[in-house]
């Protein structure tokens, strides 16, 4: 009799530990989003990049696609769909985040630097204080070259996973792929940074340029 009870309990404790095995498959496959139909074509993985002040920075796997979730600039509501063609970075920031405050003028000093018709920062202030309340630090931290982009219900960060630990930086590819993500405070002003995102830029636009 005891050795049925054994017997028993050895299936239901290897059934139970395979039905969790699943439902933590199931929770981690719903969370990431689809590739994009594209998604074969190039994009950057060269782990001899990531030094110095990207030594944090992680590639994305498997390939994440942009999430339509759209926050507001001063000419309305938009979307990273509206940035196709150019390779992003995202940052995400917040007026009560120290960290956040200090790496702005990096950010601003990037896009002064290689901003243009294939590459932008924007910066989306993720704060439920309001676009008056980022305006106020970026004019005071004397940001000049990054538009407004404010995510005031948090909306667009908890799609990208970026809700809970600022700041977060997404650099996205010009299909809207996913290239990595950093978390917390970088010198995107440093040459690690502009190394890798050259490289990024520079991928794209063959990829774009091949057709493919």
């Amino acid at each position: 009799m005891a050795s049925i009870f054994q017997t028993s309990r050895f299936w239901l404790v290897t059934w139970g530990g395979l039905g969790a095995a699943v439902l933590v498959y199931v929770i981690i496959a719903s969370s990431v989003q689809p590739a994009s139909p594209d998604a074969k074509s190039k994009i950057l993985r060269d782990p001899t990049l990531l030094v110095g002040e990207m030594a944090k920075f992680n590639y994305a796997f498997p390939t994440r696609t942009a999430p339509q979730i759209s926050f507001s600039s001063d000419n309305g509501a938009v979307s990273l769909a509206d940035f196709r063609g150019k390779t992003v970075l995202v940052n995400l920031w917040a007026t009560w985040c120290a960290p956040c405050l200090r790496e702005l003028p990096s950010l601003d000093a990037l896009e002064t630097h290689l901003g243009g018709a294939r590459f932008q920062v924007i910066a989306i202030a993720a704060d439920p204080s309001g676009p008056d309340a980022a305006r106020q630090y970026l004019e005071r931290l004397k940001i000049e070259h990054l538009n407004l982009y404010t995510d005031s219900r948090l909306a667009f960060a908890s799609a990208v996973g970026g809700a809970g630990f600022l700041p977060v930086s997404i650099l996205y590819d010009a299909k809207g792929r996913e290239i990595g993500r950093i978390v917390g405070e970088t010198d995107w002003n440093s040459k690690e940074a502009r190394r890798l995102l050259e490289a990024a830029n520079s991928l794209t636009e063959k990829d774009f340029r091949s057709g493919s």
